[in-house]
């Protein structure tokens, strides 16, 4: 998990994460991003996360939706864009 394109200004910042096939469903992705958000973001003065997915990554999808990003928009390459404010 980890975090791209920091604007310190806007407080912003993008998400990305991997997590290996052999640890895929079991919820790691799931409590990592919730740990990030919880524990780290205040401190690096985030109020906002961005992320995207492709539009078959269902199990990603699912893991921003259980962490309270939302829908935005779909880009003219197909992303899926989500975002989560503080």
């Amino acid at each position: 998990m980890n975090l791209v394109d920091s604007d310190h200004e806007r407080g912003s910042a993008e998400l990305g994460y991997r997590v290996g096939a052999d640890a895929a469903g079991k919820g790691i992705a799931s409590q990592a991003l919730k740990l990030l958000l919880t524990e780290y973001i205040q401190p690096l003065g985030i109020r906002e996360v961005q992320a995207k997915t492709t539009a078959e990554n269902i199990a990603s999808q699912k893991v921003l939706l259980k962490n309270g990003f939302v829908f935005r928009e779909t880009d003219a390459a197909g992303f899926w864009h989500y975002c989560w404010t503080r």
